[in-house]
């Protein structure tokens, strides 16, 4: 995310093993991946909790592209859900106004932290939170969520570039400057977790920063015409479009093709097989987490695993791949 200086951050063979998870309830089939790829470290992190014991109807899945180290993508995706949980706007029915304040208080605790204060590390956050029925999605930064519904592509969540007007305007408010299209001439992102540099103007309110923690927040109904939800860090969008990322996928469920190896496939799909140092796309870290409706009256398959009310978590941790 930051940075025009990539000498040796690129091993001379990607490597290509896969974090994969699969999981299976009454209302979805899900899948997830990730791979380290061409970097000598590995920086994202994902989540999921498919059912809670607790609140049977809540799903939650997140994806989490770490810069600067993998401290900030590690501590957000173990803990963010918790944060949102535990808001009182968010048990009082106002979703949306907890998973905000949830993300703002999160990343006030890592910058008034002796450790994570000191980090100049940072991630991007996509997350979706399905309620009763209702999907809300909120990010910060470049990861992207989308769902494929009444045969379109939905967007769920927008990319925060420095170039855009709004989030350009804050910036230099904020009294920092866009180059580049990155802050300062450095940072690719404008909302993120962590990227404390950016966010210490005491004249500006934390909302005002020129990197803030303020998500955007989606939220959608959802109908027996909804086929899928991808969410995935932007090593997959520098690739693909979110038409291509679609087709890829559908066509794929067509044949039946679980989620967890599609999310495998689409990895190795994105993987740049030239140089790293000549063609840069494609030779980032790459996660993308797969879900598909069950109940999809016009999309049915899968129909011969056998479905099954689970409570399942995992949370992908860190890791770091030494080449000998």
């Amino acid at each position: 995310m930051s940075a025009f200086n990539f000498t040796k951050i690129f091993y001379d063979q990607p490597i290509t093993e896969k974090e994969t998870y699969f999981g299976i309830t009454n209302d979805y089939v899900v899948g997830a991946g990730s791979m380290q790829g061409w970097r000598k470290a590995m920086e994202d992190a994902f989540a999921l909790t498919v059912t809670l014991p607790s609140d049977p109807h809540t799903s939650f899945f997140g994806v989490f592209d770490g810069h600067g180290g993998h401290i900030i993508a590690d501590f957000v995706s173990k803990n963010i859900f918790n944060y949102i949980k535990t808001e009182s706007e968010y048990h009082n029915g106002n979703v949306e106004a907890g998973i905000v304040s949830a993300f703002m208080r999160l990343d006030n605790y890592l910058m008034r932290d002796p450790l994570y204060g000191k980090t100049e590390a940072g991630s991007t956050a996509v997350v979706v939170i399905i309620r009763n029925e209702t999907l809300y999605c909120a990010n910060l930064g470049d990861s992207r969520a989308i769902a494929f519904a009444h045969n379109h592509v939905i967007p769920l969540s927008t990319d925060h570039k420095p170039m855009l007007p709004l989030e350009r305007k804050r910036i230099l408010d904020a009294g920092c400057f866009v180059n580049f299209d990155r802050v300062n001439g450095d940072l690719a992102l404008s909302r993120a977790f962590g990227d404390f540099a950016y966010k210490r103007n005491r004249r500006k309110s934390i909302s005002e920063q020129a990197v803030i923690s303020q998500p955007e927040v989606v939220k959608k109904t959802l109908t027996r015409e909804w086929e899928f939800v991808v969410l995935a860090c932007d090593g997959i969008w520098d690739v693909m479009t979110n038409e291509q990322v679609c087709h890829f996928i559908r066509t794929r469920i067509e044949k039946n093709v679980k989620p967890d190896l599609i999310c495998s496939q689409l990895l190795d799909e994105c993987l740049c097989k030239d140089d790293p140092n000549a063609k840069y796309v494609g030779t980032d870290n790459m996660t993308v987490i797969i879900f598909v409706f069950i109940k999809n009256i016009t999309f049915k398959r899968y129909q011969g695993i056998e479905l099954r009310s689970n409570s399942l978590k995992y949370v992908c941790r860190e890791k770091v791949v030494q080449k000998k």
